[in-house]
């Protein structure tokens, strides 16, 4: 990337230190929801009962005689409610801009070098023997500020067709982000040099410069057998993935229904599936869901935060609410095709000076839990660390801002009842999409547009299916110029795939990138990129705050909450969901260790 600043190649004693660190953050997770804040792995149960404990992740090369002592296959079938469909598989394009194709099928079907706990931890995953460090020689700094990360690769790690994991593995899938047309990011993969994969059991990835999130690169690798040599992988697996090195293979996958069945091939015992397969079926509205959940057509479901939700997952039902890592907002398409004028950042300010940010969110979340807390700064989360600062703590319901605002740039309002009117006789009335069915995210857009109405704001409100919003139009910069839809959050404070300037999808790039707001700020991206640089977290924290005070000034989208997680599960049928409710890996996670009552 072109914007990185010369400054950002410091090299520090101190790196040393944070490499030492195997993953001590710890936080709250999921796009199904998230809650406004609290800590990791905080609770509330339907019925006041506090939810089952989650244990820890397995150890890396588990494939102990102990471990081996695993339960047995207690056999039948779980079938599950999915509430956004995948319209395609693929790993590595737009398709894995879907957050439930992770959920629903990836997460138990690909490795990882690095993965989280159920306290969202990062450690080393079965596929490792240990986890790169600067003690065990894994993490280096050179001499010449590169950085040299050793990954010593578990023996025992295979893929489902019996074929060893190895450094080729690694080596391919740094290859097939970066080659593959229209790659959804290349972040992080870009600043690698090399990965040596002469030893099968030893992958040395070098990177041009120091880079501080490493952990979180290789969170899924790719069979380099597969493939036939070919590291654009653009036109395969896109309608099935037939190679698992997870718990699960998949046997099927259609627009009606997913179904996974177990990996035999699978090396770590103690994540072995207890029954002998798992049906996915799509319920894409709030309502459906839940009636599906009610009527026993479904087992379990991982719903967004619902108003009525304490009513509806009433006993015999049980449902677990716990924090989340996505944050939600409305984001703003500066280079919008339906835009009816420039979205300026006076615009933008007056917008965020029309809302009422904590009445949204009482209305969002407060059915779901107490006292929903409103996200003050634009893409890191509060429950991490001291990253999240108070940037958007000034934007509140202000007419004479608005006015101001509106009136600099030739605005004007002449019917106080009306809407403001530029020069070209153009109402100020925006175009607003998000997930059709999502009663929340509708709710609040009822709620907002009677909320901007004084103000002289409008809003053409066109929801779209999950597969459409998130698989089509947000890649091809064809939303909006505003949408609500939610953004993950990790431990780590990188944001660069958020205002990385040349990451705005466009023909041009083959439209890869995740700045679907066209934020085109030079400042901001090096600042961007500065943080992912940066080793020593005192200045890595001062490098967030500074991005984040600029955030708070050019406003390119408005924070409005954390959300919530939500798992429901009927108890008569099914045991053993719950632990997972706050997994960046969402709820289905665990499902490995489910079985069927009765």
């Amino acid at each position: 990337m072109g914007t990185r600043s010369a400054g950002c190649r410091r090299l520090l004693w101190g790196f040393l230190a944070v490499l030492a660190l195997a993953a001590g953050a710890c936080g709250d997770s999921g796009d199904g929801a998230g809650d406004g804040g609290d800590p990791a792995g905080s609770q509330d149960s339907a019925d006041g009962t506090a939810p089952a404990d989650g244990a820890d992740s397995p150890e890396a090369g588990s494939g102990t005689p102990e471990a081996a002592e695993a339960q047995e296959r207690s056999g039948g079938e779980i079938v599950l409610a999915v509430e956004q469909w995948p319209e395609c598989l693929n790993p590595v394009t737009s398709c894995a801009n879907a957050t439930w194709l992770q959920w629903s099928v990836l997460v138990h079907i690909q490795p990882g070098l690095m993965e989280y706990d159920v306290d969202n931890n990062i450690g080393p995953s079965p596929v490792l023997v240990e986890a790169p460090t600067v003690d065990n020689g894994g993490a280096v700094l050179n001499d010449d500020g590169t950085l040299t990360i050793t990954y010593r690769l578990n023996g025992e790690a295979r893929w489902s067709d019996g074929t060893p994991i190895t450094s080729t593995d690694v080596w391919f899938t740094w290859r097939a982000v970066i080659d593959t047309e229209g790659s959804l990011s290349t972040i992080g993969y870009e600043l690698i040099t090399d990965v040596e994969h002469d030893d099968p059991q030893t992958a040395v990835v070098t990177f041009s410069e120091p880079y501080a999130p490493w952990r979180y690169l290789f969170g899924a690798i790719l069979p380099a057998h597969a493939f036939d040599g070919a590291t654009d992988i653009s036109g395969h697996w896109n309608d099935s993935i037939p190679i698992s090195g997870g718990p699960w293979l998949q046997q099927s996958w259609s627009s009606e229904q997913h179904i996974l069945v177990p990996n035999d091939n699978y090396w770590v015992p103690e994540r072995m599936p207890l029954v002998d397969r798992v049906v996915m079926v799509p319920r894409e509205d709030t309502d459906t869901e839940v009636v599906a959940l009610q009527t026993g057509e479904v087992m379990a479901a991982f719903p967004q935060p619902f108003p009525g939700a304490k009513e509806r997952l009433a006993p015999p039902l049980a449902f677990v609410a716990g924090a989340g890592t996505y944050i939600e907002g409305l984001w703003i398409n500066q280079i919008a095709p339906d835009r009816r004028f420039e979205i300026t950042r006076n615009v933008r300010q007056a917008l965020a000076h029309a809302l009422d940010r904590e009445r949204i969110a009482d209305v969002a979340l407060g059915p779901v839990i107490d006292d929903p807390v409103v996200l003050q700064c634009a893409g890191w989360n509060p429950a991490f660390g001291d990253w999240c600062a108070d940037d958007f703590a000034r934007y509140r319901q202000d007419m004479a801002k608005v006015t101001d605002l509106l009136a600099a740039e030739g605005w004007t309002r002449p019917d106080l009842e009306g809407l403001w009117v530029n020069e070209e006789g153009v109402e100020l009335v925006l175009q607003w999409n998000t997930v059709a069915g999502n009663k929340r995210r509708e709710d609040v857009q009822a709620l907002v547009a009677e909320m901007t109405r004084p103000f002289g704001i409008g809003w053409e409100i066109i929801n779209y299916d999950a597969g459409e919003l998130f698989q089509n139009r947000l890649p091809a910069m064809n939303f909006g110029p505003v949408a609500l839809f939610a953004n993950s959050t990790s431990p780590d404070p990188t944001v660069s795939n958020l205002y990385d300037i040349d990451g705005i999808p466009s023909e041009a790039n083959g439209y890869s990138g995740q700045n679907f707001m066209a934020y085109a700020s030079a400042r901001a991206s090096d600042l961007a990129f500065a943080i992912d640089a940066e080793i020593d977290d005192a200045a890595r924290l001062q490098l967030v705050h500074e991005l984040g005070a600029l955030l708070g000034e050019d406003v390119p989208w408005i924070p409005l909450y954390v959300l919530p997680n939500l798992l429901a599960w009927n108890p008569e049928v099914l045991a053993g969901p719950g632990k997972y409710v706050s997994s960046v890996y969402g709820g289905f996670y665990d499902m490995y260790d489910w079985t069927v009552v009765g």
